[in-house]
């Protein structure tokens, strides 16, 4: 048997033992199998009969590039917290590793890029926390699990493309990350807890194939403005502005008092989606619902097409109007022939005046003027 390295940010009083005082690098030790350990480029190797394992690489700086073999034996797995450095900048896995290790890249805090092997089924758990300096990562085609925070708090994270065969997400997996949008492949059920907290998304689609969305999964997602839910059965763990978005606060925690979060929320009548987002508490934290119904054709002053022309309208014309103010969005069809009510060939916050005056005078008055009269004699 040979000693071998083990993750540095493992706490003590979780060991059996220890050979070092717990310092900012310090390295800890447990026994394995290892029938010998060798050093190559600053780098150790635990060798086994028929592979070999990355065993620590701490004493690198810069690129690290791991070898396909050593001493003959292919390299096929990297141990627990193998990379702990704040002097890493890239890795290079090849595609002989089958095998993560756990807390792998635990605070790379300099670590911008990495080239995962193609061979490899899971991200397990921390593999990438506190990687605060990556940017972009690609994960292979063949991985069917996402482990407990395993990209918790890479805050430069902006983009990641999620394989079609993965099955599984799991907590915090993406919480704290910089990510602008998302795809979910269909083999994914369940978004669970934190699993994309405090991300940089402005529209979100969840497919047909999600069937629960757990609590405070986006929370802290202050950039909504167009969530879309296509499961309409999809269950929702808790309250929406729980889920979705929440209150904007400041260094300090405390909530600010212009906290302008407005989302428009489609999905089908009766969904669950159509239930929590008109409950008192998401209304007032400005989710707005706007059915998808494609048997239910929109009309003129009526974008989610429920057969009434009332406040809820304009506060979606003008919610719309605000997306393709600040974005490259173009309304669509559909969007041009409910909102556009001037028919001035653009959809603005006039509309959405119009349509709320007419909200009023139908409400105060005992007149049945349809909007189209209305408009006429307006």
């Amino acid at each position: 048997m040979k000693y071998s390295k083990i993750s540095a940010f493992i706490t003590a009083a979780f060991l059996s033992f220890s050979l070092a005082p717990a310092t900012a690098n310090a390295v800890y030790y447990a026994w394995t199998e290892a029938e010998d350990t060798v050093y190559y480029d600053d780098m150790q190797f635990d060798l086994f009969s028929d592979y070999a394992v990355v065993n620590y690489c701490g004493d690198k700086k810069g690129d690290v590039v791991i070898p396909s073999e050593i001493n003959g034996l292919p390299v096929t797995k990297i141990f627990d917290g193998a990379f702990y450095s704040d002097n890493i900048t890239s890795i290079t896995l090849p595609d002989t590793i089958d095998e993560l290790g756990e807390n792998m890249c635990d605070g790379c805090i300099n670590l911008t890029s990495i080239k995962l092997p193609a061979n490899i089924r899971s991200i397990p758990e921390f593999a990438f926390h506190g990687c605060k300096s990556l940017k972009k990562v690609d994960i292979p085609s063949g991985v069917t699990g996402i482990g407990r925070s395993a990209f918790d708090g890479c805050t430069s994270l902006k983009e990641v493309k999620l394989p079609e065969s993965l099955e599984v997400l799991s907590d915090s997996c993406f919480s704290d990350c910089a990510l602008e949008s998302i795809d979910f492949p269909k083999g994914v059920k369940e978004i669970p807890l934190r699993s994309f907290k405090n991300n940089k998304f402005k529209e979100l689609t969840i497919p047909e194939n999600i069937t629960k969305i757990d609590s405070w999964a986006f929370f802290e997602c202050y950039d909504i403005e167009k969530l879309t839910i296509l499961n309409p059965d999809c269950e929702i763990s808790s309250r929406l502005d729980f889920v979705f978005g929440g209150t904007r606060t400041d260094e300090n925690g405390y909530p600010l008092s212009d906290d302008s979060f407005s989302c428009t929320c489609y999905g089908y009548k009766g969904s669950t989606l159509e239930k929590e987002a008109n409950e008192s508490t998401a209304k007032k934290a400005g989710f707005i619902f706007a059915a998808l119904d494609a048997e239910k054709a929109v009309s003129p002053g009526d974008p989610n097409a429920d057969g009434a022309i009332n406040a809820l309208d304009a506060s979606i014309i003008l919610s719309d109007y605000a997306r393709y103010s600040t974005t490259d969005d173009k309304p669509t069809a559909d969007e041009l022939l409910a909102g556009d009510v001037d028919k001035n060939g653009a959809v603005n916050a006039y509309d959405a005046s119009v349509v709320l005056s007419y909200y009023a005078y139908t409400s105060t008055t005992k007149a049945t003027q349809s909007f189209a009269d209305y408009l006429a004699n307006a």
